[in-house]
C-alpha cells in the first residue's frame, strides 16, 4: 500500500475533463496537483486548492503564504483565513505580511450604540457608565455578548469610585457574560472632551477582573493610576513567612493564559504600578500598548520594564508601543538590545522626546520588524529620511515635534 499523502489518490480530480482522454489527462492529486491548480486562471479551482493545502502541512501552508498576493480579493481572504487555521507556522507568516492580521483590537468588532442586544456575535456594546451597563446586562441575549466598551461619563464628586462600581458589576456578572472577550473600562475617549486630556476617574484594581474572566483576549484599562494599586490582588493573606528563616515569601504575580491584547491608557502611572503591569504573567499576550500620560511626558524607571524585555513576562509579544515617554532615547535604547526584539514585529515609541535616532540606526534587530512609527518625537527631517532609507522595516514618522513649530503645520 502507497503512503506517500503527495501522491495522486484513485478518486482525486484530473486536468482537462471530457475534452480531454484519461491517456492526457492530469492527475491533479497530491502536493503537486494543488501547485497546478493554484496556477489555474478559474479562481473556484485556486480555492478549493488553497482548502486541499492544509492537508500537506508545512509546504501546503508554504504553498497558501505565495498566495497572499494573489490580485483576487478573494483569494486573498481565503488565504489569510487558511494562515489563521494553520497554526504556529501560519500564524508566524502573518505576522510577517502584516501584524494586523493577527493581532486582537476592538477593530474585530462593529461597536454598537444601542443598549438593546439584537446581534451580538461580532458586536461591541458601547456603555456610559452604571446605570447603561445595568440595562445591557438584564437583556435575555447578555450571556452572548463578546465585547463591551464601558465609558464612564463621571461627575466630578464620584471620580473616585466610578472604576470601582463599573468593576464590581462586571465581577458580579461573571457567570452571566461567559463569551466576553473584549472589555474596556474607562473616561470617555474624546480628545476635544476635557475629562479626556485630563483625567481625574482613579483606576481601581483590575485584578478582580482578569480573575472573574479567565477568558478575556483584550482588556483597555483608561484613567488615572497614581493613587489606588491596580492590581491590588483579594487576599486575606497579604503574606507568607519562610518558618526556616522567618524572611517573606514574595506572592507570584497573576497569570492569565487567555490575554492576547493589554492596553494601559494612563493619565499619570505610578512605578509601582507600572512595575505590577510589566510582572503579569501573560503567556498569549501578543499586544502591549502603555500611555504613560496624556498631556505630559513622563520617565519610566527601566528596571520596571525588564520582566518585558527579558521575554519572562510576555513571551509571545509582537507589538509593542510606549507613548508619551520622557526618556524615550533611554526607553528605545533599552528595548533593540533586548531579547524580545527576536520576535516584535511592530514597535510604536511615539509622542514622546525621542530626538537622536542613531539607536535605532544601529541596530540591526530593528531591520527584523515588519513597522516601526516614530511619530510625534522630536527628530529633525534628514534623520527621519535617513531611517526610511536605511532600515529595511516600514517607518512611520508624521507629525514631528519641534520648539519652534510642528511639522504637520508646514
Amino acid at each position: 500500500m502507497n503512503n506517500n499523502s503527495n501522491q495522486p489518490g484513485e478518486f482525486d480530480a484530473v486536468l482537462g475533463g471530457e475534452a480531454q482522454t484519461q491517456n492526457y489527462a492530469v492527475v491533479l492529486g497530491g502536493i503537486e496537483g494543488v501547485k497546478k491548480r493554484l496556477d489555474s486562471e478559474d479562481e473556484e479551482i485556486k480555492i478549493v486548492a488553497l482548502e486541499d493545502a492544509l492537508q500537506y502541512g508545512d509546504e501546503g501552508v508554504n504553498l497558501i503564504i505565495k498566495v497572499l498576493d494573489d490580485l483576487s480579493e478573494e483569494i486573498h481572504k481565503r488565504a489569510i483565513l487558511l494562515l489563521r487555521k494553520a497554526g504556529i507556522q501560519g500564524k508566524q507568516a502573518l505576522l510577517d505580511y502584516n501584524p494586523w492580521l493577527v493581532l486582537t483590537t476592538f477593530e474585530d468588532w462593529r461597536v454598537n450604540h444601542h443598549v438593546s442586544i439584537d446581534d451580538p456575535i461580532g458586536r461591541a456594546y458601547r456603555v456610559y457608565g452604571e446605570y447603561e451597563l445595568l440595562r445591557l446586562l438584564s437583556d435575555s441575549r447578555a450571556k452572548y455578548i463578546e465585547a463591551i466598551k464601558c465609558e464612564i461619563n463621571y461627575k466630578p464628586k464620584s471620580c473616585q469610585t466610578a472604576f470601582n462600581k463599573i468593576t464590581n458589576r462586571l465581577v458580579n456578572a461573571s457567570g452571566l457574560l461567559t463569551n466576553l472577550k473584549a472589555l474596556l473600562i474607562g473616561d470617555i475617549n474624546n480628545i476635544t472632551h476635557n475629562r479626556y486630556r485630563n483625567s481625574s476617574m482613579i483606576v481601581w484594581s483590575i485584578h478582580p477582573i482578569l480573575k472573574a474572566y479567565p477568558n478575556l483576549e483584550l482588556l483597555h484599562i483608561r484613567g488615572c493610576m497614581v493613587k489606588e494599586d491596580i492590581l491590588k490582588p483579594e487576599l486575606k493573606i497579604v503574606q507568607v513567612r519562610n518558618s526556616q528563616n522567618s524572611s517573606n515569601i514574595p506572592i507570584k504575580s497573576l497569570k492569565h493564559e487567555s490575554l492576547k491584547t493589554l492596553i494601559v491608557d494612563a493619565d499619570g502611572i505610578s512605578d509601582d504600578n507600572l512595575a505590577k503591569v510589566c510582572n503579569l504573567d501573560l503567556p498569549s499576550l501578543e499586544y502591549f500598548e502603555l500611555w504613560l500620560h496624556r498631556s505630559d511626558l513622563s520617565h519610566i524607571n527601566i528596571d520596571s520594564l525588564t520582566p518585558i524585555l527579558s521575554g519572562k513576562s510576555f513571551p509571545n509579544l509582537a507589538y509593542l508601543a510606549i507613548r508619551k515617554c520622557g526618556n524615550m532615547s533611554e526607553v528605545a535604547k533599552a528595548i533593540v538590545n533586548s531579547t524580545i526584539m527576536e520576535n516584535l514585529r511592530v514597535l510604536e515609541l511615539t509622542d514622546g522626546n525621542l530626538s537622536n535616532g542613531d539607536v535605532l540606526l544601529n541596530s540591526p534587530a530593528v531591520n527584523h520588524l515588519h513597522t516601526l512609527n516614530v511619530s510625534g518625537n522630536r527628530l529633525h527631517k534628514n534623520t527621519i529620511e535617513q531611517l526610511s532609507d536605511d532600515l529595511q522595516c516600514r517607518v512611520i514618522a508624521d507629525s514631528q515635534f519641534s520648539d519652534r513649530y510642528y511639522s504637520v503645520w508646514e
